[in-house]
């Protein structure tokens, strides 16, 4: 079992820096230096689907959640990625994951009621 996962990670597509950088290029549009009325999830999502990336859940499939949190403390999440051009041979809902990206989203809920919010693919 161990041998066959190996074979799987040592496989696995990577993304590469200058990539990473051109990812989180277009995701700086969307959150940058600005306050928000919610966080802006979809925009974050779309800009990396443009690169062929998707946020993951715990079991592979696409992210389709809410966030919680953020008033008070700021909140750190990690959300796996994966490849969009993939899907599991016997679930097709599953993605390859990206081995060595995350996506980093911190926020904080103000006063005001606006968030304030710092996303990027490291």
């Amino acid at each position: 079992m161990k041998f066959g996962k190996f074979i799987i990670e040592a496989t696995a597509r990577k993304l590469t820096q200058p990539v990473i950088k051109k990812i989180n290029k277009e995701i700086h549009k969307y959150v940058k230096d600005t306050y928000y009325q919610q966080i802006p999830l979809d925009d974050i999502f779309n800009a990396m689907k443009k690169f062929g990336i998707v946020a993951l859940q715990e079991d592979q499939t696409e992210w389709d959640g809410m966030l919680l949190g953020g008033v008070k403390k700021t909140e750190q999440i990690y959300i796996d990625l994966g490849w969009a051009d993939t899907k599991d041979e016997n679930d097709y809902d599953r993605h390859e994951v990206v081995p060595n990206a995350r996506l980093n989203l911190s926020y904080y809920k103000m006063e005001s009621g606006k968030y304030e919010v710092l996303a990027y693919v490291s």
